[in-house]
């Protein structure tokens, strides 16, 4: 297939890629790990209220997808997660609406759910007569789980980005944290946004692939995860703080 547009970073560590990622996958070599935010299809409560999407029914922008039904969102999540077949290590962001959904998307996948990650973003947003403040990250691995230092929990405390490049986009330091405690080698985000993920890998000196099918958003991806290089050239994991006040129980010995 030919991609809309690629970009390669000068030092080679970083590959962008504009285009849909079921097509882009199968064309990759070896990954290690996958930090995504895929569009979960949150507008609603039943499903009739999803076909507006969770933000175009109050924005002027949209988001590529966000307007499947729960089947459709887990026809097109399982799709993905099946076409990266070399990645041992997942992080799926969702929400509790999709959360069972998310969790049968990687064992349909072949790979193991083991722990729920919340992300408490120390802010409350909308919703009543609960107002939301948290979101999910689905963690999952194709074998048994690395002991390292166990140090981190599954709390992660985190201010909101306040979503100056993308409609949905996450804090770097939440990504950050989640790189300090994942796999070592090559990080995929097959929806890439406007490239946070990216941003984060060149804070903690890993290596990145990044596909996004939004022209608009590449392009602010290119240019982010551009001047994070070019503030931290060198920088060395040892030296990536997490910044984050993480907060949790012990690792699941399952």
């Amino acid at each position: 297939m030919t991609f809309r547009d690629e970009w390669v970073s000068d030092c080679g560590t970083v590959r962008l890629i504009c285009g849909d990622c079921l097509e882009v996958l199968p064309t990759l070599g070896k990954v290690d790990a996958v930090v995504t935010d895929p569009p979960y299809s949150s507008g609603g409560f039943q499903e009739a209220g999803k076909s507006a999407g969770s933000i175009g029914s109050r924005q002027d922008d949209t988001i590529w997808m966000d307007n499947l039904s729960s089947r459709g969102y887990s026809r097109v999540v399982v799709r993905v997660l099946k076409k990266i077949r070399s990645a041992e290590e997942f992080y799926v962001f969702t929400d509790w609406k999709m959360w069972q959904a998310t969790v049968d998307c990687f064992e349909d996948a072949g790979i193991r759910a083991r722990n729920m990650l919340v992300w408490d973003k120390q802010q409350m947003g909308m919703g009543l007569p609960w107002r939301n403040q948290h979101e999910l990250i689905c963690y999952g691995r194709r074998r048994n789980a690395r002991r390292l230092t166990g140090g981190f929990g599954n709390v992660l405390k985190c201010a909101r980005s306040g979503n100056e490049n993308h409609p949905t986009e996450k804090p770097v330091l939440l990504i950050q944290s989640i790189l300090m405690n994942a796999t070592d080698g090559i990080v995929l985000d097959p929806f890439m946004g406007s490239g946070t993920t990216g941003v984060a890998c060149a804070r903690t000196a890993r290596r990145f692939i990044g596909i996004e099918i939004e022209p608009k958003y590449f392009e602010i991806a290119k240019r982010r995860i551009s001047d994070e290089l070019n503030r931290f050239p060198l920088l060395e994991k040892t030296q990536a703080p997490a910044q984050l006040d993480l907060i949790g129980g012990d690792d699941d010995p399952a």
